[in-house]
């Protein structure tokens, strides 16, 4: 199953989140491992729910994945 971690940037978001605004940072969890990507940094890899300076907000399924490791693996060197 493939997830969308969201995550807030600011504590103002719990004033502004219940409104659809806020200032958010998001990855893409899939097979264990999460992808995000970073001005200055491309794309990385973190632990699923830890993103550095933010704090984790909510989890939305996205659907499955039907690949394998060398799948995903191509994947994300294209986007590297």
């Amino acid at each position: 199953t493939v997830h969308l971690n969201l995550y807030d940037l600011s504590p103002a978001n719990d004033c502004l989140y219940p409104l659809g605004f806020g200032l958010h940072h998001s990855g893409v969890e899939i097979m264990g491992s999460e992808y995000s990507f970073a001005s200055g940094g491309g794309v990385f890899e973190s632990p699923p729910g830890e993103a550095p300076g933010a704090k984790f907000r909510e989890r939305i399924e996205l659907g499955d994945f039907d690949g394998g490791s060398s799948e995903l693996t191509a994947v994300l060197d294209r986007l590297r």
